[in-house]
């Protein structure tokens, strides 16, 4: 985990942020968002 996704987790952490929605296109350009929970935040960016 590198240095930017620590400061993310940690700040989330000291916010008590309960959650963080991502927002992102599909593949015809439409935007889609998801929230997800702090906890599952590590995964997203390991895994995506």
């Amino acid at each position: 985990m590198d240095k930017q996704q620590e400061f993310v987790l940690r700040t989330l952490e000291e916010r008590d942020i309960r959650f963080v929605r991502l927002w992102f296109t599909d593949v015809l350009g439409f935007l889609k968002s998801v929230a997800v929970a702090p906890a599952e935040l590590e995964q997203a960016f390991d895994e995506g």
